[in-house]
């Protein structure tokens, strides 16, 4: 009996490496306020892993709205799991097969405006559905300016599929534009990102004043007032010259370095008048 036990005795394999995983171990995070995660879906590779991360869908498009993202570590990781990542080169024949894939029947129109989100540069396409839902497909890769020769630094990809019933363009543009990447590989070399920017050239300059957020302009960024220059600023203070008649008597003109500004130039908070008396 323990013999035929033994040799009936099997484990349950699986096809894919696929598997779930909790929505806090996302690699995307969508904005706030955008659409939240449901699930994520994860396949581990030797140099990297790849995840689906399904959103909450408000559409009567068949699909399902999902972040696609692939995490290259150009280093063998685990050599237990035979299969290895490779991310392709964006390709318009690529990118009109995968949307087909992923929003079949919907005539999609990739835009020809140059936009980018705080990772880089990335493009997008928009569809309307037959069910009048509008579609966005967007597609971005992250990786170093220069590629490295000896240290490669690692790789990004990330698409995203977003039909909704009552959204425009803007709208949808907005998650694309806002998402968070919150996954990284502990290892110095791995850096898809490239070097920081360099601070603005006004930074630590005189007569270049910086106002906190919100002050000084109505976009919410921090406001540089331009640097005038010396004849700028001796053609303010200069008073015109004028001609007056000796039988009449003009009246007084202050100079505008006398005279007090009813506008303060933009850029300076808007102090109120006094009281009346």
């Amino acid at each position: 009996m323990a013999v035929s036990a033994c040799a009936g005795r099997s484990d349950l394999g699986y096809a894919s490496l696929m598997s779930e995983v909790p929505a806090a171990r996302a690699i995307v995070v969508p904005p706030p306020g955008g659409p939240s995660v449901v699930a994520v879906l994860q396949q581990q590779y030797q140099d990297g892993l790849s995840q689906e991360i399904a959103l909450s869908t408000a559409s009567l498009t068949s699909g399902q709205n999902a972040f696609y993202v692939s995490l290259l570590n150009n280093t063998a990781g685990n050599t237990e799991i035979p299969n290895t990542l490779s991310l392709p080169s964006m390709t318009p024949d690529r990118l009109q097969r995968e949307m087909e894939e992923r929003m079949p029947g919907v005539e999609m129109e990739t835009s020809l405006v140059y936009v980018q989100n705080r990772f880089g540069p990335f493009g997008f396409a928009t569809g309307r559905s037959s069910r009048g839902d509008l579609c966005l497909y967007a597609w971005q890769q992250i990786e170093p300016g220069e590629p490295a020769i000896l240290v490669p630094g690692g790789a990004i990809s990330v698409r995203l599929r977003l039909c909704d019933a009552d959204a425009n363009v803007d709208q949808l543009l907005r998650v694309f534009y806002g998402y968070t990447i919150a996954a990284y590989y502990r290892q110095e070399s791995w850096n898809p990102y490239g070097d920081p920017p360099s601070p603005p050239k006004q930074l630590g300059e005189k007569d270049a004043p910086m106002y906190p957020l919100g002050l000084g302009d109505s976009g919410g960024g921090a406001t540089i007032v331009r640097r005038r220059s010396v004849t700028e600023r001796a053609r303010q203070v200069t008073a015109p010259r004028r001609t007056i008649d000796k039988d009449t008597v003009a009246p007084a003109v202050p100079s505008p370095a006398t005279q007090p500004e009813t506008t303060p130039p933009s850029g300076y908070p808007v102090v109120p008048p006094p009281p009346a008396q």
